[in-house]
């Protein structure tokens, strides 16, 4: 018997489009610095609010420094990276030479810097470094992995860079936390780790979870053919899967202040909509080690096909999609063929029909959340909803009902809903909803 177990997906914390930045990027043999800041919009004389000679000198040492810290980190060279931390930050230090050690079988394909040559105000207790300080209005880390992320995901972070005897360094990345402000992490930060590679899969976890990691490495490849067989190919076929030490390591990692308490894996990736329409980079699948050994084999298929299902979907979710058809289709997915039968998928949902409680209309976002009672009778119904679709205009026309709403010209949930129903299923909403609610009844009864 599978023990179901409600699945979620985040998105890692949004980074904004800032003005006056300093960029250093370092790819495998390519270092890139390229500094945008205020000027003179005639050539002339600088404009109002330019960087003084002082501030300009600031910015380039410190652009230098991240440079440096790049090429260091790249090739490995431990010595020019530590010398890019503050000598009197001896707690620091020593996070960040494990820090440095932990990433060695992480497979780095680029590692670069962005910050705003604007600065933010000085940080707590700013007094104790008895050094000037300095730190960046935005600051970020962009990293890609060798092979697996098309382009550099985000980490948001808040530095503190101090000045001693004419040099700058990298002081801290904790200072601003008390005001709210905690820089992004990987799982990395947290300790040593393992790599295990397998057909289109990189896996990095705690060493403790080596029988979870070698699991998952094994599993993913045939749920990569699964999913594409139902979605097709117009997607990366590829997956990064984290698995932390704890449970805890996990909600700090993809920054989920839910509970965790009944959800066995998660996706996350940075998603910009700038352009009108998702950018998914960074797309990793995080696994909750406290849950994931309570799962049946099955159970574990169908979680692996649910979250790559939302990784191959995510680039045409938009925020117009509602939850009951991003979850909804994730299941259908996971459900395919597994040889669940449907009063077991749907247990919870089944419940309530028999005490004649049958929804009557679709779930709505809200219901999602962690905190829901009616979490499990969310998700059943969305997928029962996927799966009527499914079943009675074909698989395909599941697939291209999904692309339409989350493409739909329209930004309203509502209105991209009743476009894609009228233009693919030929449904009114009303029609589409007494149709689902009386196959739910049918199915469950």
């Amino acid at each position: 018997m599978i023990r179901r177990t409600p699945v979620v997906h985040s998105a890692r914390r949004p980074v904004a489009i800032v003005a006056g930045l300093v960029v250093v990027a370092l790819g495998v043999g390519l270092a890139l610095v390229q500094s945008r800041g205020p000027s003179s919009p005639h050539g002339g004389s600088p404009a109002r609010g330019a960087m003084s000679a002082a501030a300009a000198a600031r910015v380039h040492a410190i652009q230098r420094l991240l440079h440096e810290r790049s090429v260091a980190l790249v090739r490995r060279d431990r010595s020019a990276f530590m010398a890019t931390v503050d000598p009197a930050a001896k707690q620091f230090r020593r996070r960040q030479s494990r820090m440095f050690t932990d990433l060695a079988p992480v497979p780095i394909g680029s590692w670069s810097y962005e910050m705003t040559t604007t600065p933010r105000r000085s940080p707590p207790d700013a007094a104790r470094y008895r050094d000037p300080v300095w730190a960046p209005s935005f600051f970020a880390l962009h990293y890609r992995l060798a092979r697996f992320d098309p382009k550099p995901t985000t980490l948001q972070q808040y530095p503190t860079f101090v000045e001693r005897d004419g040099h700058w360094y990298l002081a801290s990345l904790t200072d601003y936390a008390r005001r709210g402000l905690v820089s992004a992490t990987d799982i990395w930060d947290y300790g040593p780790v393992k790599v295990l590679r397998g057909r289109g899969v990189l896996v990095i976890g705690a060493p403790s979870q080596q029988a979870t990691m070698t699991e998952i490495v094994h599993e993913v490849p045939a749920a990569i053919d699964q999913v594409t067989a139902v979605w097709g190919t117009q997607w990366t076929r590829r997956a990064v899967v984290l698995v932390p030490a704890t449970t805890r390591e996990m909600g700090l990692i993809d920054d989920y202040t839910g509970d965790l308490g009944d959800i066995a894996a998660l996706t996350s990736a940075e998603v910009s909509t700038a352009a009108g329409h998702p950018a998914p980079v960074g797309d990793r699948i995080t696994i909750n080690p406290a849950n994931w050994p309570k799962l049946s084999n099955v159970g574990a298929a169908v979680v692996i096909r649910h979250e790559l299902t939302h990784v191959a979907t995510r680039a045409v979710t938009g925020t117009q999609t509602p939850t009951w058809l991003s979850e909804g289709f994730a299941d259908y997915v996971g459900f395919l063929d597994a040889g669940v039968s449907v009063d077991v998928a749907a247990a919870e949902l089944k419940r309530l029909v028999g005490a004649g409680r049958a929804p009557d209309v679709l779930p709505t976002n809200r219901d999602f959340r962690s905190s829901s009672t009616q979490l499990a009778a969310s998700y059943e119904a969305a997928w029962l909803a996927c799966r009527y679709v499914a079943q009675h205009f074909g698989q395909r026309t599941l697939v291209g009902f999904y692309r339409a709403v989350g493409t739909s010209p329209s930004p309203y949930p509502t209105v991209a809903l009743a476009l894609a129903l009228e233009d693919v299923l030929h449904l009114r909403i009303d029609q589409f909803v007494t149709r689902w609610r009386h196959y739910v009844i049918g199915e469950l009864s």
